[in-house]
């Protein structure tokens, strides 16, 4: 597929060139002629690059994550994207909510697991993800690639480390 995109305009304007204007003068000013549509054809490259790039990345955490730091920490790849929520809930029932057909009722003893019990603030955050970052990036780019890639619903906080 790529191709079709390999295009040598001076090999192919030299070619479609009648055979009785093929000497260095014509062939010169023929080259001088396209030299407007090679950096055309460059522009489109690079411009197709940025596109393929932007289509192959979704909205997902190591694809966005991937982008991120191929984008702004190539070498070193600290760029890191992590849940919101650090710890998952467990739900305490009481006799009367447990479901009649499914048991809910889980042992609170198991000496291997522990069970935590959490406030609701310590549950809940205002934001679905968060990205590290090292210092010193260009935060307002940061941003940008990064609203472009996640979802509208999704919030996010960045935090420099």
């Amino acid at each position: 597929m790529d191709n079709v995109f390999n295009i040598n305009f001076k090999k192919l304007a030299i070619e479609w060139m009648p055979t009785f204007f093929r000497n260095s003068f014509w062939i010169a000013f023929v080259c001088v002629l396209i030299i407007p549509l090679e950096t055309l054809y460059i522009e489109f490259l690079k411009s197709r690059k940025q596109n393929l790039i932007r289509i192959n990345t979704t909205c997902q955490k190591f694809s966005m994550q991937k982008r991120l730091n191929d984008l702004f920490d190539p070498l070193e790849r600290r760029i890191e994207i992590v849940k919101a929520v650090l710890f998952e809930g467990t739900f305490l029932y009481t006799e009367a909510e447990d479901d009649q057909w499914r048991s809910k009722t889980q042992w609170l003893y198991i000496d291997s697991f522990p069970i935590y019990l959490y406030t609701e603030a310590e549950l809940i955050s205002e934001f679905d993800f968060i990205v590290k970052v090292p210092a010193g990036l260009n935060e307002l780019q940061l941003r940008a690639e990064i609203e472009y890639y996640m979802l509208q619903s999704k919030n996010y906080r960045l935090e420099i480390i």
